[in-house]
């Protein structure tokens, strides 16, 4: 009996032990993760640029925004093929406000190679000495490299651009891609993606409908094309002599990118469901734990809208009745009370005041103890809705000197006003349009709910049409293709940050936390294929705390 009560004792301690030594080790990975993606954003974020399309009279905005970013000092810019034009113009904007003016270079996305390689080239034409990244080799990347992504997603719209951590998951692929886990969506086109070296290994191109599979243009391409891409040339095969470079002296200070779920305990999570169906979960709440109130209630914040009109808590699969004591309609806020104690409430004492370091990993709790692994990609920054640019509906191509329509879209409003294929367009709102430019940046000038007048010919007859503009359809793009899809409520907040955790709409409401057990805030809405929004933890305590002063 002694040596089984031995056995037992010296197994016990075993298991303890290899617990506490895989503890360490994860830690010890986190925080070598951690120093190399700060180090990325020192050396690169001040060299990661927004881009726009400009009128080279007006310079007025002529195309949608994508990504770039400076590689020499003298102003080159490495982008996609598919976002530019050699010779014409470009707005650049860099994270900390300043604007300069390029033009575009050489191109190289084959038509016979369905737009392969997606490479192109810009070079600033303001002289000066401005912030650059430094070229790193797509060649050294391995399988579960520590990769990071800074660019400009449209639908965030910021003048700053988010932050994005992820790994490697195919090399090179047979087409020539790097795939990383980095997730993108419009307007990352053409942004850089770093090793964690803060060396440009690939430029963002196309994405797949997995949120995980994103495909990126190697750097190497780059070096091999270099002075092709020099010259102003959009070329239709890509040119037969290579340039040579040498090896990555580097190779080995590549990391892999830590991927162990932290082991976080789940807490300060519940289920929101409605009375109507006690089964399925319509959100999740995040227990709080006011620093003003007496503990004879349960107190819970929740996102506001996914609420219905009688909803019931699950806590330890029990159910109990709340009740709504206040709702904060500018981030769509809901604190509930329930009359039972919960020890696992969130404190004011463990939450995060400062979103400075960029790219930590975060996890976001779920129901069933499972959690949701991502990384803080923003400051804490104000969300305002923003008017929707008006939709038309009508694409146009020059044809013998003629902007002539060649084609709707789906439920086009300009086909809805009477315009035809093959019509003429020379005036939009008493503007005349006689280059092909002009068309889409009279167009871009308009709102949702606008009216304008298109006058043109048709067949040699005059016409002239008022198009009332709507609200753009979903395209058939794969960002709009993502699990679940944005929640009905996902923007006009006053304060937010934004993370890349693959929520679903539903499970908004839960509390974010660092992986050392900071809570951060909740998670307040699912924005888009590459961001969830969080309301930050200072936020919470200061909605709770000032609703409670009136509440008996």
């Amino acid at each position: 009996m002694k040596n089984k009560k031995t056995a037992f004792f010296l197994l016990k301690n075993l298991f303890v032990f290899l617990l506490l030594t895989n503890s360490v080790v994860i830690a010890q990975h986190t925080e070598i993760q951690d120093k190399a993606v700060k180090n990325v954003l020192e050396k690169s974020y001040p060299a990661a640029v927004k881009l726009w399309g400009i009128d080279s009279l007006n310079l007025k905005q002529n195309s949608p925004q994508f990504s770039g970013v400076v590689v020499k000092p003298e102003g080159i810019i490495l982008t996609a093929a598919h976002a530019i034009h050699p010779g014409n113009f470009y707005r650049v904007h860099f994270p900390d406000g300043k604007i300069a003016k390029a033009k575009a270079l050489g191109r190289m996305g084959i038509k016979s190679m369905q737009g392969r390689p997606d490479i192109g080239m810009l070079k600033i034409m303001d002289p000066g000495t401005y912030p650059f990244a430094e070229m790193g080799w797509s060649d050294s990347m391995n399988t579960n490299n520590l990769c990071v992504s800074i660019a400009y997603p449209t639908t965030l719209n910021q003048d700053v651009p988010t932050i994005r951590v992820g790994k490697i998951a195919t090399a090179l692929d047979t087409w020539g891609f790097m795939v990383s886990t980095c997730k993108m969506e419009p307007g990352d086109s053409g942004g850089p993606l770093f090793d964690n070296l803060g060396r440009v290994i690939a430029i963002h191109s196309r994405i797949a409908i997995d949120e995980d599979i994103n495909y990126e243009s190697p750097v190497n391409l780059f070096r091999e094309y270099w002075e092709d891409l020099l010259q102003p040339v959009n070329y239709a095969e890509l040119p037969s002599n290579k340039q040579q470079f040498t090896p990555d002296p580097l190779k080995d200070k590549l990391i892999n990118l830590s991927v162990t779920p932290p082991n976080l305990v789940a807490k300060g999570i519940v289920e929101i469901v409605s009375k109507a169906d006690e089964v399925k979960v319509i959100a999740f709440g995040t227990l709080i734990k006011p620093g003003n109130k007496s503990g004879k209630f349960t107190w819970i914040v929740t996102k506001s809208s996914l609420l219905t009109n009688a909803i019931l808590v699950k806590i330890d699969g029990k159910l109990y009745d709340a009740k709504v004591v206040a709702t904060n309609l500018p981030n769509d806020l809901a604190l509930l009370k329930i009359n039972k104690i919960n020890k696992e409430a969130i404190s004011k004492t463990k939450a995060v005041d400062s979103f400075e370091n960029l790219g930590i990993p975060l996890v976001s709790f779920l129901s069933d103890n499972k959690n949701e692994l991502s990384f803080l990609g923003s400051d804490v920054f104000k969300f305002e809705t923003k008017p929707a640019k008006g939709y038309f509906g009508a694409g146009a191509n020059f044809i013998k000197g003629n902007i002539t329509i060649t084609s709707f879209g789906p439920d086009s409003p300009a086909a809805k006003a009477g315009l035809q294929v093959q019509d003429q367009v020379k005036f939009i709102n008493g503007i005349a349009v006689t280059k092909p430019e002009d068309y889409g940046r009279e167009l871009m000038q308009y709102l949702v709910g606008d009216t304008i007048s298109i006058k043109g010919l048709r067949n040699g007859e005059e016409f002239d049409y008022n198009v009332v503009l709507e609200k753009s359809p979903l395209s058939d793009h794969p960002s709009n293709k993502f699990e679940g899809g944005r929640s009905e409520r996902f923007d006009n907040f006053e304060a937010v940050f934004a993370h890349d955790a693959k929520l679903k709409p539903y499970q908004c409401g839960g509390p974010v936390f660092k992986t050392d057990g900071t809570f951060m805030g909740i998670n307040i809405a699912r924005f888009s294929r590459t961001c969830s929004l969080a309301i930050p933890a200072e936020v919470i305590f200061n909605f709770v705390e000032s609703s409670l002063k009136t509440e008996i």
